[in-house]
């Protein structure tokens, strides 16, 4: 079991675990580089990480995988590339480990994260707790650089002000808001994915974070803070996906019948939950920005 440890130079005792948070890294094999620099940034925050090698999609025999992924109607509302089937079994296999883990929570991170000085007071702070008091099984850290609307500005519910790294808001998500760059789950959370849907079907994100796809969503009653401690920094590193995405059309594709209906019931309900002050939009902003500890962050009335 890997612990978080905060350093302190010339204190033996500062080794000794502080908090129950272990950290699990998914990285490609064939990408040692990636595993390095996030391992860097770690060692850094006094902080440590157990590499998870992630499965490849140009490895021998990958393909055979979409078996162990199918899961029918599923597949043709939320398309997978090969790419996103090794993602989600990578994924997938780790909610087994953890779900056997007594711990509180576990923080996943794939390896393209960018991790702001506020990752470390996450690491430190009994986030399963958090997450016990307001029914989270899991809870997202990361903040998105790119143009899309549903994750740079996403709809919440305000849960808590929480006094972790600088100051943040806890939101329930409401909404889609897609990434699995960065989160916490918890081993119940993981457990009851597993039972629920042995055979995912569709990219990992969406079966955990996609409200409409309504797999893995509700059994998690997923939550995000707001500045975010990681950056998802696909501009650095490029995404191992995303070009088997658009080289088979399905990045631009046209969504099925059956997923834009259920997306336009969803809609519905978010616009009278934004005009009755239920939910908000959310300016997602990151802490390595320097914007955790602003005053416009502010304790909210329990």
């Amino acid at each position: 079991m890997v612990f978080a440890l905060r350093r302190c130079e010339g204190c033996a005792a500062a080794r000794v675990p502080k908090v129950l948070t272990p950290i699990f890294v998914l990285t490609l094999d064939r990408v040692p580089g990636r595993w390095q620099a996030l391992s860097a940034q770690l060692d850094a925050l006094g902080l440590s990480g157990q590499r998870i090698a992630a499965i490849d999609r140009l490895a021998p025999g990958a393909d055979l995988l979409r078996a162990e992924f199918a899961a029918g109607r599923r597949d043709r509302d939320y398309p997978a590339t090969l790419g996103d089937v090794c993602c989600t079994l990578t994924h997938q296999r780790l909610w087994h480990r953890i779900a056997a883990m007594s711990v509180a929570a576990v923080i996943v991170l794939e390896d393209d994260a960018r991790l702001s000085a506020a990752f470390s007071d996450f690491a430190l702070s009994d986030l399963g707790a958090v997450m016990r008091r307001h029914g989270i099984g899991a809870l997202k850290l990361e903040h998105w650089p790119g143009g899309e609307r549903s994750r740079r500005h996403p709809i919440g519910q305000k849960l808590e002000y929480l006094p972790i790294g600088g100051g943040v808001v806890l939101y329930r998500q409401v909404a889609t808001f897609l990434g699995t760059c960065a989160y916490a789950i918890t081993p119940a959370a993981a457990g009851r994915l597993i039972a629920a849907h042995p055979k995912i079907g569709m990219p990992v994100d969406h079966y955990l974070f996609s409200r409409s796809a309504g797999r893995g969503f509700p059994l998690l009653a997923p939550a995000f803070v707001n500045p975010a401690p990681v950056l998802h920094d696909f501009p650095t590193h490029g995404s191992d996906i995303l070009g088997e995405r658009i080289a088979t059309g399905i990045s631009n594709g046209r969504p099925t019948l059956h997923r834009r209906w259920r997306e336009a019931i969803l809609r519905r309900r978010l616009v009278r939950g934004l005009k009755t002050g239920q939910s908000e939009r959310v300016d997602m902003r990151w802490s390595g920005e320097g914007t955790a500890a602003q005053s416009n962050v502010e304790p909210l009335a329990r």
